[in-house]
C-alpha cells in the first residue's frame, strides 16, 4: 500500500491525475476536430502524425514539470527496480506470452459477432510510415516513452493513492488507457490497448520497472508498423 500523504500533497496529487486525464482526453478528441484546419485535410498526413508526436511529448513535459514544480516529487512515484539482463529477456517474452493468451480469446468472440473491422486510421498511418520510414521509428519511440510514463508511471501510482486500492488503479488506468484509443474507429482498437495496458499495467505493479514495459511498448508498435510496410 503507498505511503500516507499530507492533505496538501494530497490535493497536489489529485488535481494532476484529474489534469492529466483532462489533458488526455483534450488531444484525443479535440485535437481530432482542430487538426484537420491545421493541416488542410480530414486524412491523416505526415505532418499530423509529426504534430501528434509532438504534442505527445509535450504533454510528457508538461506532466514531468507539474511533478516537479507542483507535487514536489518525481514523476515517478515508486523507486524504479533494476534486474539482470536475463529477467528482462523473461519479463518481455512472458508479457508478450500473457498478452496473446488473453487477447486470442477475445478476438475469437469478437470475429464470431463480426466485430473486428480494418480501422482506416490506421490504414493511413501505415500508408504514411510507408512513405515516411523515418516515422517507423518516431512513433513506436513516441508511443512506447510518453504512454508508459504518463500511464503507468505517472497515473497508476497516484491512483492507488487516490482510491486507496490498488486493483481499482490497475483496471481504471487500464480501461482509459483503451478508451483513449477510440478515435481509431473499431472496437479492437479499444480492446486491444485494453488488455495490453491491462498487462504493462499488472507488470509495472507488481514489478516496479518502467523500462521493460517501455521497450515491450515499443516492440510491439515496431513490429506491427514494420509487418504492414512488409505485407504491402
Amino acid at each position: 500500500m503507498s505511503k500516507l500523504f499530507d492533505k496538501s500533497k494530497l490535493r497536489s496529487i489529485q488535481t494532476g491525475t484529474a489534469s492529466v486525464v483532462m489533458l488526455l482526453l483534450f488531444v484525443s478528441i479535440v485535437g481530432r476536430i482542430v487538426m484537420p484546419s491545421i493541416t488542410g485535410s480530414t486524412k491523416m498526413t505526415a505532418e499530423s502524425v509529426i504534430i501528434f508526436l509532438l504534442l505527445d511529448w509535450v504533454m510528457l513535459m508538461l506532466v514531468w514539470l507539474y511533478s516537479f514544480k507542483i507535487e514536489k516529487q518525481s514523476l515517478l512515484l515508486w523507486a524504479e527496480t533494476d534486474y539482470p539482463i536475463l529477467f528482462h529477456l523473461k519479463a518481455v517474452l512472458g508479457i508478450f506470452a500473457v498478452f496473446f493468451a488473453i487477447t486470442i480469446p477475445v478476438m475469437i468472440v469478437l470475429q464470431l459477432f463480426h466485430l473486428i473491422k480494418i480501422s482506416s486510421k490506421i490504414a493511413e498511418i501505415k500508408a504514411i510510415v510507408r512513405d515516411h520510414k523515418v516515422l517507423l521509428f518516431m512513433v513506436p519511440v513516441t508511443a512506447g516513452v510518453v504512454e508508459e510514463f504518463i500511464f503507468r508511471g505517472y497515473l497508476l501510482p497516484r491512483m492507488e493513492i487516490i482510491f486507496k486500492n490498488s486493483y481499482a488503479a490497475i483496471i481504471v488506468s487500464s480501461l482509459l488507457f483503451g478508451l483513449l484509443h477510440y478515435g481509431y474507429g473499431t472496437i479492437m482498437n479499444v480492446v486491444g490497448p485494453m488488455l495490453l495496458g491491462f498487462v504493462f499495467t499488472i507488470f509495472y505493479w507488481k514489478y516496479r520497472n518502467i523500462t521493460i514495459p517501455i521497450f515491450c511498448h515499443f516492440l510491439w508498435d515496431f513490429i506491427s508498423l514494420s509487418a504492414s510496410i512488409r505485407g504491402h
